[in-house]
């Protein structure tokens, strides 16, 4: 099996993505790029390809003779449109983050979710986890990844202690050399009663915001499938909208 290893620009680029806030100025600026090499004992050319990349990807904008400024798209605390670890989205919102593990073992997938992930072999681990926000309940997650993902010496282990797999975006990335580059979702209201948790959190009729994504590694396999089921008003998503002007 060839294993898609994180690069050191792609660790610094994710270092930088979750420390952007914290990095920036009241006015967004970022520190140099002699700066921010010093902070992680990287070389500026590294640095300058982690935050180009940050640029392609409309969350830093450079400005000449200024410097690197975090974009505003950047600046929305829960952004719909990126994949982020769900402590750290709680985090963004100022509240206090809670994982409780509520299952995690081994699963043949059904055909379909087969068929959606591309696998011919099916088997699978699946977890399902709660995560708080001032230990009120507000993400529950399944999580589906196809066993080849995972080292063999791992496998066991996380379903005995699925807490060595949280954050799940770093455990992928840096114990499976899986790191997912992007996620294609499908978002959609429904009820509480009407959706899969092994544990129920919420009364049957709470609303409950669903989105369904995969995620593919850097080499477009995909690697990891997941249900999020948001209920009631807790959780709140901003997006920015582009409008392409054709002449």
């Amino acid at each position: 099996m060839v294993v898609n290893r994180m690069s050191r620009t792609a660790e610094v680029e994710s270092v930088l993505l979750s420390k952007l806030h914290e990095l920036a100025g009241q006015d967004g600026r970022l520190p140099t790029e002699a700066e921010i090499a010093q902070m992680f004992g990287v070389s500026r050319t590294t640095v300058r390809s982690a935050v180009g990349a940050l640029v392609a990807r409309g969350l830093v904008v450079r400005r000449q003779g200024m410097g690197s400024f975090v974009s505003q798209a950047a600046r929305i605390t829960n952004p719909l449109d990126e994949a982020l670890d769900f402590s750290e989205i709680i985090k963004r919102n100022l509240c206090c983050p809670s994982v409780r593990h509520i299952n995690s073992a081994l699963v043949t997938m059904d055909e379909s979710l087969a068929t959606l992930m591309n696998q011919s072999d099916r088997r699978a681990l699946r977890r399902h986890t709660l995560f708080s926000a001032d230990l009120d309940p507000v993400i529950y997650c399944i999580n589906t990844i196809p066993l080849w993902v995972l080292p063999d010496n791992l496998t066991h282990e996380v379903v005995a202690n699925p807490a060595i797999s949280e954050p799940l975006y770093d455990f992928l990335a840096q114990q499976c050399n899986q790191r997912v580059e992007l996620s294609r979702a499908t978002v959609w209201p429904d009820l509480a009663r009407n959706v899969d948790m092994a544990e129920p959190v919420v009364d049957a009729l709470t609303p409950v915001l669903v989105i369904e994504e995969v995620g593919y590694n850097t080499g477009g396999q995909p690697v990891l499938h997941s249900m999020e089921y948001y209920p009631g008003r807790s959780m709140r998503f901003e997006l920015v909208r582009r409008r392409n002007v054709w002449s």
